[in-house]
């Protein structure tokens, strides 16, 4: 995990307070924790290389076509935030907070047995998953307060640590697998609501669009492949967004 986003939240959480020149309604530190549900959207698009080549057209838009696709990764988001709020004379409220999620949104596709048109004693068979495990983010928010009620919006910047694979299976004994893990950068925008239950506690609703970076790997022959050579190599391109909804619980301080 990249270590700039916690180290840049701690320069900015602390310059926010060095700024804050009063006291008054919802300024100040908070700490919590949150729980929410996450759907996402992730294309793929397989490129064969390499010995590819040598092969029909009508071939390489069979794996184009089967080896490509999306998947819609959903599951469960819950963590840890902290930071701090400064309210002005006028009701509005300028805000800085980091968050650690853990996620398991996650999903898989498996495209069944699939014969060549132009071939049909030659079948092949595709399979991809993709999961997302935890996230960083680092935003500003900026809200107008009345009274117990607090209306935001908030944007900032994303880690997300991923794992994504593609297979690919011929009844010609060719065995190919691709796996990745990354950490990718992101942006998040969300809007939200919290309210001042009075006894320094807080309780947020809140909704959160995030966008990655797209990422790319390579396939790989498995061992038992009877299909090893020449070399044959797939390119798995893949994009990653995602929205979350979730609730918070902070305390006040």
């Amino acid at each position: 995990m990249n270590k700039r986003l916690p180290l840049l939240a701690a320069a900015l959480l602390l310059g926010a307070s060095a700024t804050a020149s009063a006291s008054e309604g919802w300024t100040g530190w908070h700490v919590g924790g949150h729980l929410g549900h996450g759907t996402g959207d992730s294309d793929f698009a397989m490129t064969p290389g390499a010995q590819w080549a040598s092969e029909s057209q009508a071939l390489r838009d069979h794996v184009v076509a089967n080896g490509s696709g999306d998947m819609e990764p959903t599951g469960a988001a819950y963590g840890l935030q902290f930071g701090y709020d400064h309210q002005f004379g006028n009701g509005f409220v300028l805000g800085a907070e980091v968050d650690y999620s853990v996620l398991d949104i996650k999903d898989d596709r498996d495209s069944g047995v699939t014969i060549v048109p132009s071939v049909p004693s030659l079948a092949y068979r595709f399979g991809n998953s993709i999961e997302l495990d935890s996230q960083w983010s680092l935003r500003g928010r900026l809200g107008y307060a009345s009274g117990q009620h607090l209306f935001f919006v908030s944007a900032g910047w994303v880690q997300v640590d991923a794992n994504a694979t593609a297979t690919l299976t011929s009844n010609g004994g060719y065995n190919k697998l691709g796996t990745t893990s990354e950490t990718l950068d992101g942006t998040s925008w969300g809007v939200g609501y919290e309210y001042d239950m009075g006894n320094q506690w807080t309780v947020r609703g809140e909704y959160t669009a995030t966008k990655l970076d797209d990422f790319r790997f390579d396939t790989d022959y498995v061992a038992g492949s009877t299909f090893v050579s020449p070399a044959y190599l797939e390119t798995v391109t893949q994009d990653l967004d995602f929205n979350t909804l979730r609730i918070a619980f902070n305390y006040r301080f």
